[in-house]
């Protein structure tokens, strides 16, 4: 950690590299507001125009991220939103799956999972803004794509159309689902801001005309209005051809870092999703529904502002493809988006779930009901930021400095222009040209160099002392020192304004501000040797404190504080006013930085559990019961286990461990998949992928004795593709549990003023 107060050091020589030079337009785009918007109960106008949205008048750009509160329990949604919030996020989008409310016709639960209108009220209490996806048509690996059976079965109707009989169940769909939402409107007050219709529409299913198409957006949209959906802004899928009505919906465009759905069990191409591109389209999402005769946009790029609501947080495993994604992954796809110009941050999945259980059959995405993938029964973990257990991923971390950076300078960055490196990378494959690109506002002339030198399944070359050259009209400007080991990605100011201060140039990556004093951090690896430096304007300095990537990974900002947590896997939240932290430690450390001051350490101790230091012990262990064999030959289909957890697993119920907050089942074991059931019912399952498997066992109430059923890696689930599976991480072959354990988790409270 280097902290550094009022200090200037001079950049480095005049040598340029033409290949990393950016030249700078300094003409302005004409700027027009689009016919959207509203006022909230507060008074907050909300607009948007062709670079982005605004509010009262003022640029933002907003961090939206898909949660599904159908495929979680209601008793935690207050605890995942306020997770959320501590990882920057600002807006949480989530589906309504018709087929988890009207599972047969005229029978509609909105009952505990499926309480959409506590779930609304949770996010009004917790001022956590929200953008529904009311379909009807979802996908999301639901079943149908969100269809009820009885829909689908209805030949008689053209679902996906203005066919009638099929609009008058949709009219009935979305006035059940407005008679949930009454009330929570943003101009009564609630949290919804907005809305999105159909889902890749016109590029998985609906009409092949595109006139027609653009008829039944038209037509949903009245529809939803009339249900009572009125909000300051509607979005529909704008990538592959999919039917956007320019002035009437803003497109969202989306991409991820693999497809965990494509027809083959081989290893993807090198993703251009890690290169700095305008609009980017991901012509592999949808890949497995879309049709062949689909290419390119339906609305104009030019009116539009480039926003995403589709970024991968993370990959759904398939039975045929076990595609991991790293957290570095996540990272510098969001950073190349980010870097080529979107004025929304929005992922798909940010936190993941598990499938409610139907009444009537199972409700996962499948081959049996038409499509190309097998999906697990419960879980949707989709591998990301706060995994299906509740857990802190690594890419939370990742993404939060993104985030953070957008809190302080979002404003200033969606007003910016982007201009591209001269020289282009000549593919993804093309690991040593240096990624780069940089964004302008034409107002104050802050600028933003956005950074990347990561590509998925590839090994980039490192850069030491490398140069980017910004060739403006009137002159040209050097930043110098790049020290870009493989991996590191990130958004470095230049020209920037913090207060009465400028900073013309630096090599650190931006973070976030307290107050006068400002936070960067350096990349690690091999390549990472030169110190950070700094070129202030008349040398007039910030304070600056620059962090290790690993410390802003793990830095969380409440109020006129940053914490820096001790381990990748904490998490810090305000509930009702006061703080917490969540960690699988029993005593750890917080750093404490303030506007002023060097920083503090603040420590914090679990107490309450059942051992005299505060821990809590818990045991398990497990028994082979039993085993079926495959037909015909001697080895097994799958084997079960009984686990046995020691009856301190049921801190909660017993009010004996009040620190300890959750408990985890980690299982290691060799299998194609697994499997949990209790009292005989299929309760969580796991498709394997490499990891360890992790069970949150306050789901079902803490159980003393669990059965766990094993697969064998020599019968995976059958498909096209010799039945073979495609894996990312290394897996174990065979079917046998070698080890389980119980994990706690503490929740501490912590005194924000203490020494």
């Amino acid at each position: 950690m280097t902290y550094m107060k009022g200090k200037t050091i001079e950049g480095k020589g005049d040598l340029l590299m033409e290949e990393n030079r950016i030249i700078i337009d300094s003409t302005r785009k004409e700027t027009r507001l689009l016919p959207m918007g509203g006022t909230d109960s507060q008074g907050n106008l909300w607009q948007v125009d062709n670079l982005s949205f605004l509010k009262n008048g003022k640029r933002f750009l907003p961090v939206m991220v898909e949660f599904h509160f159908s495929r979680y329990e209601p008793e935690d949604w207050e605890e995942e939103l306020l997770k959320m919030k501590a990882g920057g996020v600002n807006i949480v989008a989530t589906y309504v799956f018709w087929i988890h409310h009207e599972e047969r016709k005229g029978e509609w639960d909105f009952t505990g999972c499926r309480n959409l209108r506590g779930f609304l009220e949770i996010c009004k209490k917790t001022d956590m803004p929200v953008w529904l996806r009311i379909g009807p048509w979802a996908h999301g690996e639901c079943r149908n794509g969100g269809f009820p059976d009885w829909v689908v079965q209805d030949k008689t109707m053209q679902v996906r159309t203005n066919d009638p009989a099929y609009l008058e169940l949709v009219e009935a769909f979305y006035q059940k689902v407005g008679e949930q939402a009454e009330g929570m409107m943003c101009k009564d007050g609630g949290p919804i801001i907005g809305i999105q219709l159909e889902n890749e529409y016109g590029h998985c299913g609906g009409p092949s005309d595109r006139e027609e198409g653009m008829a039944h957006m038209r037509t949903l949209k009245k529809l939803a209005l009339e249900a009572g959906f009125d909000v300051p802004y509607y979005t529909a899928t704008g990538w592959g051809g999919a039917y956007v009505v320019d002035g009437e919906t803003l497109p969202v465009l989306g991409g991820y870092v693999d497809a965990p759905w494509a027809e083959h069990v081989e290893q993807m191409p090198a993703s251009a999703n890690f290169v700095f591109s305008a609009y980017k389209q991901d012509e592999n999402i949808g890949s497995d529904l879309k049709r062949e005769d689909n290419a390119g946009f339906t609305f104009d790029p030019s009116i539009s502002p480039y926003l995403t609501a589709e970024l991968g947080g993370g990959l759904q495993v398939t039975s045929h493809r076990r595609t991991w994604p790293s957290p570095e992954d996540i990272e510098a796809q969001s950073v190349c988006m980010l870097g080529g110009g979107a004025n929304l941050l929005g992922y798909y999945m940010y936190h993941g779930g598990i499938n409610p259980d139907g009444k009537y059959s199972t409700l996962q995405e499948s081959r049996a009901t038409g499509y190309n993938n097998d999906l697990p029964v419960k879980s949707y973990d989709f591998q990301t930021c706060i995994r299906e257990s509740g857990e802190i991923n690594k890419s939370f971390g990742k993404l939060k400095k993104i985030h953070l950076m957008l809190q302080d300078f979002g404003e200033s960055l969606a007003g910016t222009r982007t201009f591209f490196a001269q020289k282009q990378p000549e593919s993804p494959d093309d690991l040593h040209t240096l990624r780069v690109t940089a964004r302008v506002n034409p107002e104050t002339g802050a600028g933003f160099l956005f950074v990347n030198n990561h590509q998925r399944h590839r090994m980039m070359e490192a850069h030491q002392d490398a140069s980017v050259c910004l060739q403006f009209a009137d002159h040209q400007q050097e930043i110098s020192g790049l020290n870009l080991p493989e991996g590191a990605c990130g958004v470095i100011p230049f020209d920037f304004p913090f207060g009465e201060r400028k900073l013309e140039t630096t090599n650190a990556f931006l973070l976030c501000r307290l107050g006068e004093k400002i936070f960067f951090y350096m990349p690690e690896g091999d390549a990472s040797k030169m110190k950070p430096s700094f070129t202030w304007k008349d040398g007039k300095a910030c304070d600056v404190v620059v962090l290790s990537e690993s410390e802003a990974d793990r830095a969380f900002r409440f109020g006129n504080r940053l914490y820096i947590t001790e381990h990748e896997d904490d998490c810090l939240i305000r509930r009702d006013g006061k703080l917490y932290l969540i960690t699988k430690a029993e005593k750890t450390v917080l750093t404490v930085y303030e506007e002023t001051g060097e920083p503090r350490q603040l420590t914090v101790e679990a107490a309450g559990g059942r051992a005299e230091d505060g821990r809590v012990e818990v045991t398990a262990s497990f028994e082979l019961t039993g085993e079926v064999a495959m037909e015909g030959e001697e080895k097994p289909e799958y084997r079960e286990y009984a686990v046995h957890i020691s009856s301190a697993s049921c801190p909660a119920k017993e009010q004996q461990a009040p620190a300890c907050h959750q408990l985890y089942l980690e299982a290691d074991y060799a299998g194609d998949r697994a499997e949990v059931w209790l009292n005989g019912k299929l309760v969580d399952d796991w498709f394997t992928n490499g990891e360890k498997w992790h069970i949150a066992l306050k789901r079902f109430d803490y159980p003393s004795a669990l059965t766990l059923r094993i697969y064998s890696t020599d019968c995976p689930i059958p498909n096209p593709y010799g039945n073979r599976v495609y894996y990312d991480l290394p897996v174990k072959q065979g079917c046998e549990l070698f080890g389980v354990r119980v994990i706690p988790e503490y929740e501490i409270s912590v005194r924000e003023n203490a020494e």
